[in-house]
């Protein structure tokens, strides 16, 4: 393994085609900005490649060196900052039946209907195209829930595409909290590009402080293991009637995520599958 020194570096690991999605949320949760799918040649086995900031690059490589996984990971320094390495691999992308996701230094592509919602997303210098299974079903799940005078919550906000896509499906009121404040500037700046800032409030506020009972719809897609330590949080947020949306969860974490809202006194309505990933929305009785 080499040592990158550039404020940005690229993880590489070589994994068995069974393993990707594992490993992608291995990498997820490491705080990579963005994975990248190559072929080898070797149909078994595909490369992963996965940008992240300098301070997370152990982070990053111990998680895939650890056992039972054991990988062998080289990390190459990233020339520039980072943010125009990754633009080169961001493309538009639909979600639900009528959500597409433009990078914002892109024009809408020529297979937009007349009836989508162009959301104009820069993802920023730390949250990759946004592309991912998880933020696909999630949109998808605010395009089903959210209805007019809405309040919606979006924990862990990031670039900010779902709390912007809520705004934009006719949520009243969308509060967007993250701790990082990188997560925060994409957020509102994203809500302006998208004439939604006046409906998107963003803050570093922790879950924990939002008002209680407010919000209609709770959505969050972060890490498996940091959802079952905010379950308490997300479930005092939502209103009695709400829904609680999470995503970020690998199948085999869906036990324990779910027993920590089953913890909180709410059960499953439902989940979403896409291939290894899943997003489960739990209610009150």
């Amino acid at each position: 393994m080499t040592t990158a020194t550039a404020a940005w570096a690229t993880v590489v690991v070589r994994v068995g085609a069974d393993d990707v999605d594992l490993v992608s949320g291995l990498l997820w949760d490491a705080g990579v900005a963005g994975v990248e799918e190559r072929p080898t040649g070797d149909v078994d086995v595909v490369e992963l490649r996965a940008g992240v900031s300098s301070e997370l690059v152990d982070r990053a490589v111990s998680a895939l060196s650890a056992p039972p996984l054991g990988a062998l990971v080289v990390v190459e320094p990233v020339a520039d900052d980072g943010l125009d390495h990754w633009r080169e691999f961001a493309r538009p992308w639909r979600a639900g039946s009528r959500l597409v996701v433009v990078p914002s230094w892109q024009e809408p592509p020529g297979w937009t209907g007349p009836d989508d919602l162009v959301l104009s997303v820069d993802p920023g210098r730390a949250f990759g195209s946004g592309a991912h299974p998880t933020t696909r079903m999630c949109l998808a799940e605010l395009e089903r829930l959210v209805e007019p005078d809405s309040a919606v919550a979006d924990i862990g906000s990031g670039s900010g595409v779902l709390a912007v896509a809520a705004a934009r499906l006719g949520a009243a009121l969308v509060v967007a909290v993250d701790i990082d404040p990188e997560a925060v500037r994409a957020t509102a700046e994203n809500a302006d590009r998208n004439g939604v800032r006046g409906v998107v409030t963003t803050s570093d506020t922790p879950a924990e402080q939002l008002e209680a009972g407010a919000y209609d719809l709770v959505v969050a897609n972060i890490a498996a293991g940091t959802l079952a330590q905010l379950a308490p949080a997300l479930v005092r947020a939502v209103a009695d009637d709400g829904t609680i949306v999470v995503s970020g969860v690998l199948e085999e974490q869906v036990g324990p995520v779910l027993a920590a809202f089953e913890a909180e006194g709410l059960g499953l309505a439902g989940t979403v599958a896409d291939d290894d990933w899943r997003t489960l929305l739990v209610r009150r009785p």
